[in-house]
């Protein structure tokens, strides 16, 4: 039987009872270093092992304990803790888990906030750069106020928050070291860059989100969510904005591919809703809809209002831009406005173009290098007979990968 108990801290009066019970009957225990010190108090008996690095060297060592032991973690073990490594990596193995309160439910009490708003991603074993961008992506959604940082020790902490790198104003950064610890220290983002030192264990990153963010709000039952009814925004009647295109084109442009905050441009917006079912998915994107006719470019201002997202409606051809975009969607304008469109967008990146002439649905492959069809039917009433199919425009997608 390993088990695994939640220490947040280093005082003994966090310990439950259980907990106190469960260390004093150790014959084997795994802890890290500041703890052996008390844990020499608590179980005199035990032998007291030091976490190792890399950690599966330490959980290597726990599965080959032939007698029960006892590993102590920080906090909650189970939340963004040891239980999911010592089951991944010894299978389905018997544990008794005990656990304490998470570091981050102590720093919010510390605050005197609830942190059911909050986000949290763990820097432990991860690639900072990538759980900073997801970080960034978090606080694009308006149902997370905030997002706490789970930042392992030794981590100079200047640095990680330089990765921030939001405009001044956007966010408020509070940072919790050493919690549950008579080293406890809760400071503000200045206190934090002069001192320009490394994190120690139990340390809490929280960014909370000043702002309103990007737009949609990301809650079931949004405003937002209209967006997959066709009879819920402003349209001229044409076949390029109906569902079963516009997510045919946001799929072909592979919205999981593009980076974070990426530019991407629209291109004949046409009511814009190609572009605004993209941002439903991506809301981090900064999108830019080209409408060059006043009528339509007013119809995707206003759809994009009462949708509730922030773009920038341009009423311009694409001739003439100059500016670089990381990927686009060519809705109008011809096949010399995709030409200019691949003179915007670096070699490779994602575009896509849609075209009801068979013709220029060939030309746009020849430059694109993918051609297919979307074909919609629609049921209608058959007298009293039943139900007809009743055909839409077909519509040609071409698109590069």
């Amino acid at each position: 039987m390993i088990t695994v108990l939640g220490w947040l801290g280093n005082r003994t009066e966090t310990l439950t009872g259980e907990q106190l019970r469960a260390i004093e009957q150790s014959t084997t225990i795994f802890a890290r270093a500041e703890l052996h010190k008390v844990l020499d108090q608590l179980a005199p008996r035990a032998t007291v092992v030091d976490f190792t690095s890399p950690l599966t060297t330490t959980v290597r060592a726990i599965g080959d304990t032939t007698a029960d032991c006892t590993v102590i973690a920080s906090g909650d073990p189970s939340f963004f803790g040891i239980t999911k490594l010592l089951l991944r990596q010894l299978g389905q193995i018997q544990l008794k888990i005990l656990p304490g309160p998470s570091s981050v439910a102590t720093l919010a009490a510390r605050l005197g906030r609830p942190w059911d708003d909050l986000a949290v991603i763990s820097l432990v074993g991860r690639d900072h750069v990538s759980a900073l961008s997801l970080a960034k992506l978090e606080l694009t959604n308006r149902a997370v106020r905030g997002i706490a940082l789970l930042v392992p020790p030794n981590v100079a902490l200047h640095a990680l928050l330089d990765g921030l790198s939001f405009e001044e104003g956007q966010i408020k950064i509070t940072i919790g070291t050493a919690l549950a610890t008579d080293d406890e220290s809760i400071m503000t983002l200045s206190v934090a860059q002069a001192r320009r030192w490394s994190s120690p264990s139990q340390t809490v990153v929280l960014v909370e989100r000043t702002d309103g963010g990007h737009e949609p709000t990301m809650v079931h039952g949004a405003r937002s969510l209209q967006i997959f009814r066709d009879d819920r925004f402003i349209a001229d009647g044409t076949n390029f904005t109906k569902l079963e295109v516009r997510m045919s084109l946001v799929a072909r442009l592979d919205p999981d591919r593009l980076p974070f905050q990426a530019k991407v441009l629209e291109v004949g917006a046409g009511s814009g809703m190609v572009g605004l079912t993209l941002l439903r998915l991506r809301p981090d994107l900064e999108l830019t809809q080209l409408e060059p006719q006043s009528r339509r470019a007013a119809m995707v201002r206003q759809n994009a209002e009462a949708l509730g997202y922030r773009t920038t409606v341009s009423e311009q051809p694409v001739e003439t831009i100059s500016t670089n975009f990381d990927a686009a969607i060519v809705g109008g304008g011809g096949l010399s406005a995709l030409r200019h469109t691949l003179t915007l967008v670096p070699e490779g990146a994602p575009i896509v173009a849609t075209y009801a002439d068979i013709h220029r649905g060939a030309a746009a492959e020849q430059l694109l290098g993918n051609l297919s069809v979307i074909q919609v039917a629609h049921g209608a009433p058959l007298g009293n007979k039943g139900t007809r199919l009743r055909p839409q425009t077909p519509i040609y997608l071409a698109w590069r990968a």
